[in-house]
């Protein structure tokens, strides 16, 4: 994790310094996520295209695809207990961009993404709640996890050249998370009315144990490789 921090804030940090020598080009972009296959605890591969149809609008949409196949080994090394055999992720993502800067250098754009996530999976030896006082450990259960929402985001080109660069794109909305499980085998009921779960606030460290749905704040940061056509 700290040495592909460490490669960005070097690309990053080299492609200020061409920025004010190049221009925009192409309406047509492609971009492929860096970070999703790797710094998730739901690993998938997202590829993305935008077209700019106006002079400072854009619209793009992104999928994504992941298994346990394809997932790479530092993500489901021997301790992994965030995704199994059978797991598979596929997702969408409509957005809208409106240029800050038009064809200034760097490129500054504000959008609003729409997304949709459809996670499932056979968990082993796990537990899950339903927000009662009971927990339900299980040998096996099949999993599967909706997630839905908006995002207001903020991306900023870097070019390394007239074509192709990285971008970075924080952002931040709302999200909604439904979670079922089924075909749970040998469940043990378990007390739990002492446990605190106020730490799930942004249903992160308990996706995987909580049941049912939850709308919660939805934060967002990506770094892509860009190509303009």
């Amino acid at each position: 994790m700290k040495k592909l921090i460490f490669i960005a804030l070097i690309a990053v940090s080299s492609a200020l310094h061409a920025q004010d020598t190049l221009t925009v080009q192409g309406r047509h972009t492609v971009t492929l996520s860096l970070l999703s296959p790797v710094v998730t605890y739901a690993p998938r591969y997202n590829a993305g295209y935008t077209y700019r149809f106006a002079d400072r609008w854009f619209a793009g949409i992104e999928a994504g695809y992941g298994n346990y196949a394809t997932a790479i080994s530092m993500t489901k090394g021997s301790s992994n207990r965030s995704f199994f055999n059978d797991y598979e992720l596929w997702e969408v993502r409509p957005e809208i961009f409106y240029s800050l800067t038009g064809d200034e250098q760097p490129e500054h754009l504000l959008s609003a993404e729409f997304f949709y996530i459809c996670h499932t999976d056979n968990l082993k030896n796990r537990e899950y709640n339903t927000g009662s006082a009971f927990e339900y450990r299980f040998d096996s259960a099949d999993y599967k996890r909706i997630k839905s929402g908006v995002n207001i985001n903020y991306s900023l080109f870097f070019y390394f050249s007239d074509h192709f660069g990285l971008l970075t794109k924080p952002g931040f909305g709302v999200k909604r998370r439904e979670v079922t499980f089924s075909n749970v085998q040998n469940p043990v009921y378990r007390d739990t009315s002492g446990n605190d779960e106020s730490g799930d606030f942004l249903g992160i460290s308990n996706y995987l144990e909580n049941a049912g749905t939850k709308t919660s704040v939805s934060f967002n940061f990506d770094v892509k490789l860009f190509y303009k056509l």
